[in-house]
């Protein structure tokens, strides 16, 4: 632990980047030197504001506001493309080889195990009683050992190395000391292998040499510490003198991978304890991705081979999606763009885009996984077992694990409900017992992980193993377990540094050309309609003027001089002054009145007579009043011979 955790990546990752100084942005610079080109002139942009005459704001800040849109919509998109793609790869001296080869944060890994409180009542056919006991709280540490390089392939070979510290503290309290019931996980092994690969009659040897190997049983349980069931070991005696003892031991050790041989003949069975800190014996093969970014960590080897033998369809043994600790960048939120081999259950599982997300201030793209349904789609068909399928949310673990169990999502979560109905005390939850992730879209890495798989045993009735005789078909749950992620440390740091700090940088650039660009804008419109105010004052009147001029202002005599003047100067157009047949004599004020009165008439003779206006000012005497036209009329027929005609 202490080699491990002593470790340091670079400095490099521990803190994150600054403003440009970090290797991404300086390659973006560098690659595209217009960019720099582009930020020189906005720190420009203030002092050719300043001299700039008003006039032209409008059109730099339309300006600014296209720069901002074009770079922030057409061009960003591909430079970050650019950029990601000449740093996401596994070239052998890269960061992302170094973090990929031994992950620098260790997982949070957690144990339940089942406790079958009612043993005697399944041996007699009874349904299943389980509590669930734990966390049981782990760090685990992964890490890639024997790595080989193809050049001409683009491809990396490896072996998987994990190593597990139990943390006392975070399992307080419990302490690995706990004895629980569980199904006798080596005799099942050695039941289920025989049934299934030898003849009828291994059966009938193997039932007396029950006994011999595993002593006097009452049942088909066992009672075991914790610590044992998962990582000490549970003895196992193959010392068996006899042929019959001998026979049945060499085909559970050769069928049976979780075993770890002792001196003479003894074997220690255990779930975890044989692989921990122990290189896997698949060798694992993946894109490197230097040619094409797209394809890292790829898997298209297992052990030398290009597809998988342990199902029975072509389909489903084909190699298909990456490692499952490392992505391709730029991860779309659909059902296609997560797609991981796992090497615990030998299959490839699809993570279906459920909804966006956010971790401490990241988004990213949350999606979730199933087991499937190996009855009612056709397509998973071939995951079947030669004994024939599973229901729904389960899978066969025999050929990956080397031992007989089953896996599916913790509580039977989205199982099929007979398993669920088959044993009591299960409470499946979704936000405890599914398999979620969420990941950073651009550059494909997982922000937070929650991988979690239950181990079953199939019990049923053996032919000739008296042992099993009155057993109920049952999928018992022996233990689940959490493999947990969250970003943080030296991951985040190198996440911050490479790729979230330019982001931001390009994403302040756009915004700013915006912002300052719409600013100009408004300003060119307002310096705009400041120089129209000056060049047109409005006219008010003075505080200063008395009623008396204010009035004497519209009084009729200066209407009548306006009218004269307008008429006079139109008479100028029509007709020379100096027209030799035409002769133009001056028209008087006087005589205003009298020519709109008279044209008034002309252009209304119905309408009612013209009154005529009197200044405010003026004093008008009762017998100065002027006639009205009534009262000319009057005169005019009046002063007539009778009986004769007006117009005669």
């Amino acid at each position: 632990m202490s080699d491990r955790r002593g470790s340091k990546v670079p400095s490099r990752f521990s803190h994150p980047g600054t403003g440009m100084t970090s290797k991404m942005s300086k390659k973006i610079t560098d690659d595209f030197p217009q960019l720099a080109n582009l930020m020189e002139r906005v720190k420009q942009v203030p002092d050719q504001i300043s001299e700039a005459p008003p006039a032209k704001f409008g059109k730099f800040g339309a300006g600014l506001i296209l720069g901002g849109i074009g770079f922030g919509w057409v061009a960003l998109p591909y430079i970050i493309s650019f950029a990601v793609q000449q740093i996401v790869h596994l070239e052998e001296g890269s960061d992302i080889r170094k973090i990929w080869n031994n992950i620098p944060q260790a997982f949070d890994f957690k144990i339940w195990v089942f406790n079958i409180t009612n043993p005697d009542e399944v041996q007699k056919g009874g349904i299943p009683v389980v509590a669930e006991i734990g966390p049981y709280y782990y760090k685990e540490w992964k890490g890639k050992v024997d790595l080989v390089d193809d050049f001409e392939e683009d491809t990396i070979t490896y072996s998987n190395k994990n190593t597990w510290y139990f943390m006392e503290k975070e399992s307080y309290p419990l302490t690995g000391e706990e004895i629980v019931t569980i199904p006798h996980v080596p005799l099942f092994s050695m039941l289920l292998i025989a049934e299934a690969d030898f003849p009828a009659p291994m059966l009938t040897v193997i039932n007396a040499a029950i006994p011999k190997i595993f002593g006097k049983l009452k049942n088909v349980f066992m009672k075991a510490k914790v610590r044992e069931l998962l990582f000490d070991g549970i003895y196992i005696d193959c010392r068996a003198r006899d042929v019959v003892g001998r026979t049945v031991c060499v085909a559970l050790k050769q069928n049976s991978r979780p075993l770890v041989k002792l001196p003479n003949n003894q074997y220690l069975f255990s779930v975890f304890g044989v692989k921990n800190a122990t290189p896997e014996d698949v060798r694992i093969t993946v894109k490197r991705g230097v040619k094409d970014s797209k394809q890292i960590g790829s898997v298209v080897k297992l052990n030398g081979k290009s597809e998988n033998s342990v199902w029975l369809g072509e389909e489903c043994n084909k190699l298909t999606g990456t490692d499952s600790t490392i992505f391709p960048p730029f991860r779309g939120p659909d059902n296609m763009s997560i797609i991981a081999y796992s090497p615990e259950i030998c299959r490839s599982l699809y993570g279906r885009y459920e909804k966006e997300g956010e971790y401490k201030g990241i988004k990213g793209h949350i999606y979730t996984v199933n087991l499937g349904d190996m009855i009612n789609n056709p397509k998973e068909s071939c995951y079947c077992p030669r004994t024939g399928c599973l229901k729904k949310g389960v899978t066969d673990l025999t050929k990956c694990q080397g031992a007989p169990l089953v896996g599916s999502l913790p509580h039977f979560y989205l199982g099929d409900e007979s398993y669920q109905k088959g044993v009591v005390g299960l409470r499946p939850e979704k936000s405890e017992h599914e398999i979620t992730f969420m990941m950073e879209p651009i550059s494909g890495t997982p922000l937070v992980a929650k991988k979690r798989l239950q181990f079953n045993l199939p019990v049923h009735s053996v032919r000739h193993v008296n042992l099993t005789r009155k057993l109920k078909s049952t999928l018992i749950p022996i233990f689940w377990v959490e493999e947990g992620l969250e970003l943080e440390g030296e991951l985040m740091n190198f996440l911050e540094a490479n790729l979230l700090t330019s982001l931001r940088l390009a994403d302040g650039v756009k915004w700013t050309l915006i912002v300052v660009g719409s600013g100009l804008c408004i300003g060119g419109i307002v310096q705009r309609q400041r120089k129209k105010t000056k060049k047109n004052p409005r006219v008010s009147p003075s505080p200063n003027n008395s009623q008396a001029e204010l009035v004497r202002s519209v009084s009729p005599m200066s209407l009548n001089a306006g009218l004269l003047n307008s008429l006079k100067s139109s008479t100028e157009m029509l007709l020379p002054s100096e027209h030799p047949h035409i002769p133009s004599p001056p028209m008087q004020p006087v005589d205003v009145y009298t020519f709109s009165e008279r044209l008034y008439e002309r252009l209304s003779p119905n309408a009612p007579p013209l009154e005529k206006s009197h200044s405010r000012l003026s004093v008008v005497k009762e017998d100065e009043k002027p006639p009205s036209r009534t009262d000319e009329k009057e005169e005019s027929t009046a002063n007539q011979p009778h009986g004769e005609s007006p117009h005669m």
